[in-house]
């Protein structure tokens, strides 16, 4: 089940990704500075917040699971002797 829930955070990673490159590619000085929401199409707009919105998300996971691991590695081993 991990595996499946990693390789759809990858997917969907490199698909917003492929998407930004599509505007880099795209991009036209007269709309705006680069990556300005300005100088982008809606379906830019929607990639390039998604693509923030993913990042962050991903850190907030990888802050949860490691606060779960420091959790049952402290249920497990006890708390630390001074």
């Amino acid at each position: 089940m991990g595996f499946i829930i990693v390789f759809v955070d990858l997917v969907l990673y490199v698909f917003l990704a492929f998407q930004l490159l599509n505007y880099e590619d795209s991009y036209n000085k007269s709309k705006g500075a680069f990556y300005s929401l300005s100088s982008m199409t809606d379906t830019e707009k929607l990639s390039y917040i998604g693509f923030k919105i993913w990042i962050v998300l991903n850190f907030a996971l990888i802050l949860y699971l490691a606060s779960r691991l420091i959790k049952i590695a402290h249920e497990e081993l006890g708390p630390p002797k001074e």
